[in-house]
């Protein structure tokens, strides 16, 4: 059960047993209710190491450069939970954080938790202007994507690559759910470019991999007989091998060496596909080793910035049975892994409120609309994280002191956690228990959130 199934699962229930009993929603928490001495204790230290960010200009300052540099340091992979979702903010902050790191950092490209396939056509845009990003988002798999500000983000992107020729930055997603678009891409090419002989070969080749995510997509670490995959290992990469060999051979600079160059990235996807795929390994290692990938593609020693969904890039086991990427990628690279959370004070975000339909006994999901969030409830960190002044900011709680304040920010509390389903009336099953800096390294605190827009 991934994250948004338990969120889900979790608002229905409450919806039903609130339909049934027609018990009155719970009054939204008193804003401003005092703290308690340990939390003022909290909430003194928190205020005295705000890095702060502009959460609104459209170029990033020194003081964001800045504050970014001392959060990223050397790790290899920056990554950031999106522990609320649908905010106007979040996107715009990811932008600024992927230039500001850019800029200073060696940063080289943003991965986001969308399907590596697709997300390669949105790299070939914001690299070389191919393609119509609007459509390309709505290839990703989910309408979180579908937004005018990740519309945004990519537009900047591709400005941001046009007027830095010598500091690009890619796009990226770190998962595979398939991989029929990158076999699709190979072997759609037309023979004028391929060659007749080359492209039969192809499509006879990669009929393996379609067969093989047919019999096995789904099963977690894709546990059954590697016979399938197996058969697939020699044959995608002599196919890797055929295409770039033909892309040596045609005239640099050509409409078919631009193409040919873009079937080899994803013949080399393909390879990796079925690389991970003989390794039978649980999904949370599996999407780290995707992440790795790219970071690898970009060179050794470039660094790749995460954008991942809920809490997928924490160090965090989720209910105790849902292991995240976090939890791989700090074990691999121990402290050049850096792992964010997001926190909120209170607004409106952009998701999805599900009903109770009693004629069927079944809860809906509904559509999207823009719903409030209300003052952090008491005992929970954006109680503190809420009130330290700033509009937007980091916090480093990588070290935290050994007296009261430490202790209470130590934890485990609370924290928002809203995927793009959410009940106001229930708003303490959206909440998930952290550790700090246990779980993360670091927390990026927006006051006041305003709602995504779609596209």
């Amino acid at each position: 059960m991934n994250t948004r199934t338990i969120l889900a699962a979790a608002a229905a229930a409450g919806i039903a047993l609130a339909a049934c009993t027609k018990a009155p929603p719970p009054p939204p928490p008193t804003p401003n209710v005092a703290l308690t001495d340990s939390a003022s204790a909290a909430l003194h230290w928190v205020t005295n190491h705000v890095l702060a960010l502009s959460a609104t200009d459209s170029v990033e300052s020194a003081q964001d450069r800045a504050s970014a540099a001392a959060i990223a340091g050397d790790a290899r992979i920056i990554g950031v939970s999106e522990l609320t979702e649908g905010t106007h903010e979040f996107p715009i902050l990811i932008r600024r954080l992927l230039f500001a790191l850019a800029d200073t950092a060696g940063v080289k490209g943003l991965a986001i938790q969308a399907s590596m396939p697709e997300a390669m056509d949105l790299d070939r845009f914001v690299r070389n202007g191919v393609g119509d990003p609007r459509r390309l988002l709505r290839t990703l798999g989910s309408s979180q994507w579908e937004t005018q500000e990740m519309l945004g983000l990519v537009n900047a992107m591709r400005g941001w690559n046009q007027s830095h020729p010598d500091k690009q930055v890619g796009f990226y997603g770190f998962e595979i759910p398939t991989a029929a678009h990158a076999v699709r891409t190979i072997t759609t090419l037309p023979d004028s470019e391929m060659g007749a002989s080359l492209n039969a070969w192809l499509r006879r080749s990669y009929t393996c991999v379609a067969q093989d995510e047919a019999a096995h997509w789904g099963l977690e670490g894709r546990a059954s007989d590697s016979t399938f995959w197996n058969r697939c290992r020699g044959i995608t990469a002599a196919a890797l091998d055929s295409v770039t060999n033909r892309l040596h051979a045609v005239r640099s600079g050509s409409r078919a060496a631009a193409d040919l160059a873009f079937a080899e990235e994803m013949a080399d996807l393909v390879k990796h596909h079925v690389e991970i795929g003989l390794r039978h390994m649980p999904r949370h290692e599996g999407v780290a080793a995707h992440t790795m990938y790219l970071a690898s593609r970009l060179g050794s020693d470039a660094k790749l910035l995460v954008w991942g969904g809920d809490v997928e890039i924490g160090r965090i086991n989720l209910q105790e049975k849902v292991p995240q990427m976090g939890l791989a990628l700090g074990q691999q690279l121990g402290e050049r892994y850096r792992a964010i959370g997001f926190a909120i004070g209170n607004g409106r975000i952009r998701a999805r409120q599900p009903s109770f339909n009693r004629q069927t006994g079944e809860s809906q999901q509904g559509r999207y609309s823009d719903l409030d969030v209300q003052q952090p409830r008491p005992g929970t960190y954006e109680e503190v994280l809420a009130r330290a002044g700033s509009p937007a900011y980091f916090l480093d709680v990588r070290k935290l002191p050994s007296d009261t304040a430490g202790a209470w920010l130590h934890g485990p509390r609370p924290i928002r956690l809203i995927s793009d389903i959410y009940v106001p009336q229930l708003a303490e099953s959206f909440e998930t228990p952290i550790e700090l800096p246990k779980d993360y390294d670091a927390i990026l605190v927006v006051q006041t959130v305003t709602p995504a827009r779609g596209l």
